[in-house]
């Protein structure tokens, strides 16, 4: 069924580390596996968290090919900024290294940890595979 959101694991929710402010650019890194059942339009993979009073810069997307019609698009949304959309890299399994918009750089701190999302917002025609998620950021 498509919309379903597949929760990150409690053990998942504390991997970074929390940087002091000033302390210059630092990557929170994700690995995600996503089964074909987790493609479907609107379907949200949570990812984990990144630290309290982190600015997301840009965000690098590194997938396998997870479909076979070409069609599968996907945006990461931090708290509840979408900082990345339109990411097609799981169509070929190619890498991407995407700067965020303005607005999105200066929406994300939060005074706490910020839950990271992907969701798939054109549904392919889904083969399972994995992917790598990284946040290039700084801490206020």
């Amino acid at each position: 069924m498509a919309g379903e959101t597949t929760s990150v694991a409690a053990s998942a929710a504390r991997l970074f580390t929390d940087h002091p402010p000033g302390s210059g650019l630092f990557v929170c890194s994700f690995s995600l596996t996503f089964a074909t059942t987790q493609l479907e339009l609107n379907d949200v993979m949570e990812a984990g968290y990144i630290p309290a009073n982190t600015r997301v810069l840009a965000v690098v997307w590194a997938p396998t090919d997870m479909d076979s019609a070409t069609t599968a698009v996907h945006k990461v949304t931090v708290g509840s900024t979408d900082i990345v959309t339109g990411l097609t890299g799981a169509q070929t399994g190619a890498a991407s290294l995407t700067v965020c918009t303005q607005a999105s750089i200066v929406a994300t701190p939060s005074t706490s940890p910020a839950l990271v999302k992907v969701t798939t917002t054109t549904a392919p025609t889904a083969v399972a595979g994995t992917a790598m998620l990284f946040l290039l950021c700084v801490k206020l």
